[in-house]
C-alpha cells in the first residue's frame, strides 16, 4: 500500500472516530446532542447565521482549496479524467456525510439504537473513504515526480492536518539578527 493510501486511510479513521467519540461525549457536555445548542462551531444556529450558512462556508472553503490544488498542480490533459474522479468522489463523501448527519440530527433514540447508528454511520464513512481513496490512487498514479510532491505537500503540510495528526507546529519564521 503506497505512503498516500496509507495516510488517507488512516485520516479516515481518526475523522470516524472522532465523530464518534464526540456523538458519544455529547450528552455529558449538558448542552444535549452537539449542534443542538447555540454554539456555531458545533453546528448550532449562533449568531453566525445557522448551521445551512456554515455548510456552505465549509462547502466554498473545500471549493476554493481544490481549485488551488488544481492550479498547483498543473495538470496535462491526459490527467483532467483523474482529477474530476477525485473531486467527485471527494463531494460524494461529503454528500454522504451531510447526508447521515441529517438523519442522525432528527433522531430520538434508545442508548442501542444510538450505538447501532454511530456504527452504520462509521461504516459508510469507510466506505466513502475507500472510494475517495481508491480516485486519489488513480489521480496519483498519473502525476508526475512534481506533482505528487505538490499533492504530498497539500495533504501533509497544512496546519490544521498537522495539528490533527498531533505533529509540531511550525517554526516561526526566522528574523535575521540586525
Amino acid at each position: 500500500m503506497n505512503l498516500l493510501r496509507k495516510r488517507l486511510l488512516i485520516a479516515a479513521t481518526v475523522a470516524g472516530l472522532s465523530l464518534g467519540t464526540a456523538a458519544v461525549a455529547g450528552p455529558w457536555g449538558g448542552h444535549g446532542r452537539m449542534g443542538d445548542g447555540d454554539c456555531p462551531m458545533m453546528g448550532g444556529d449562533g449568531p453566525s447565521g445557522g448551521k445551512s450558512q456554515r455548510m456552505a462556508m465549509m462547502q466554498q472553503r473545500h471549493a476554493e482549496q481544490m481549485e488551488l490544488l488544481e492550479a498547483r498542480l498543473k495538470l496535462t490533459a491526459n490527467q483532467t479524467a483523474a482529477w474530476k474522479a477525485f473531486t467527485a468522489a471527494q463531494d460524494a463523501h461529503h454528500a454522504t456525510m451531510m447526508k447521515m448527519r441529517q438523519e442522525r440530527r432528527d433522531q430520538d433514540a434508545t442508548a442501542l439504537a444510538h450505538f447501532e447508528e454511530q456504527t452504520q454511520a462509521l461504516e459508510q464513512n469507510l466506505t466513502s473513504m475507500k472510494a475517495m481513496t481508491k480516485a486519489a490512487g488513480d489521480l496519483y498514479a498519473a502525476l508526475d515526480p512534481t506533482q505528487k510532491k505538490v499533492m504530498d505537500d497539500f495533504f501533509t503540510t497544512r496546519p490544521m492536518h498537522r495539528m490533527m495528526r498531533g505533529g509540531p507546529e511550525p517554526a516561526p519564521a526566522q528574523t535575521p539578527a540586525q
